[in-house]
């Protein structure tokens, strides 16, 4: 009866840890698409003020947007966590059906909105709006405008 039992633990075990490995990849692939990337031509980090500074062609990849400019300012919170990306100088953003070319552009993490200054002209699901500024809340899929806005909306032919 010992022997059994003690095979019967054992092929217990083999089946949990073979289980187990599509999991630790499924995890090791969720970490991975978790990466945020940023390069730029150069960089200057303020350990003490939590910024880190990124100038010339700079690129974000990141699972929730793609973001070009000249200049990036990223403020860390004090685990070291990003808070808020402020990009300047022919800001571009991808996310979601949505694509956006401004001067500025500040994104809050925490409250996952997306601010556009300086001349913001957003395009999305076959329409373009400009405005003075354009606020969009990620989660919350909205977007208000501040300013004169215009909204210019295409429209397929019948046949």
């Amino acid at each position: 009866m010992k022997k059994t039992s003690i095979y019967f633990i054992s092929a217990c075990l083999v089946m949990s840890s073979l289980l187990q490995m599509p999991l630790r990849a499924q995890a090791a692939k969720a970490v991975e698409e978790r990466i945020t990337e940023i390069t730029s031509d150069k960089l200057f980090f303020d350990y003490e003020g939590k910024k880190a500074i990124f100038t010339g062609n700079v690129v974000v990849t990141d699972p929730d947007l793609q973001l070009t400019g000249d200049k990036l300012v990223v403020t860390m919170t004090a685990d070291d966590e990003i808070e808020k990306l402020e990009a300047e100088g022919n800001v571009e953003i991808k996310m979601e059906g949505l694509h956006s070319r401004s001067g500025k552009a500040e994104y809050l993490l925490t409250e996952s909105k997306v601010i556009l200054t300086e001349g913001p002209q957003v395009s999305r699901e076959g329409s373009v709006m400009t405005a003075d500024k354009v606020i969009y809340w990620r989660l919350e899929n909205r977007m208000e405008t501040v300013g004169k806005t215009r909204v210019i909306m295409f429209s397929e032919g019948k046949q």
